[in-house]
């Protein structure tokens, strides 16, 4: 913080420790499987984050408060061969039928950052494409 304030230099951190992007960054870009999902203002994407990886990335975070730890369903995608549509519709807890169908692109959420998610497309969709996806149960050692 004090290089970047003396030498009128940007920073650039690639890190999973929210704490430091929190503490070091104005801004935030929030990468899922090699693709941007959120980017935008560190306090407006950390208040009322837009993605649900971003939110998933969030509560998984731990402090001294932390009774219990949460983590994000699912494993990470093969990036040689990653899912179809938006990368993480295989974990996302609001997946609808659209998300594995195609790619959201990019929008600006009400909190002005930049987020690929068809949640914020919605009046884009028609009712079959808002529908819940369905998931089959699959076993731990199909996961892995």
């Amino acid at each position: 913080s004090d290089l970047r304030k003396t030498s009128n230099t940007a920073l650039l951190l690639i890190t999973h420790n929210l704490g430091i992007v929190a503490e070091a960054c104005d801004r935030v870009a929030v990468m899922y499987a090699g693709k941007i999902v959120e980017q935008g203002d560190a306090r407006q994407v950390f208040n009322n984050p837009a993605h649900p990886y971003t939110r998933s990335l969030l509560a998984s975070t731990i402090s001294l408060d932390t009774t219990q730890l949460t983590s994000i369903p699912g494993a990470p995608p093969d990036l040689a061969n990653p899912p179809s549509g938006c990368r993480f519709n295989p974990r996302c807890p609001n997946a609808m039928q659209v998300c594995p169908a195609r790619d959201p692109g990019d929008t600006i959420a009400e909190g002005g950052q930049r987020v690929s998610c068809w949640l914020h497309r919605l009046d884009e969709l028609s009712a079959a494409d808002r529908s819940p996806l369905q998931r089959e149960e699959i076993s731990v050692a199909d996961e892995a």
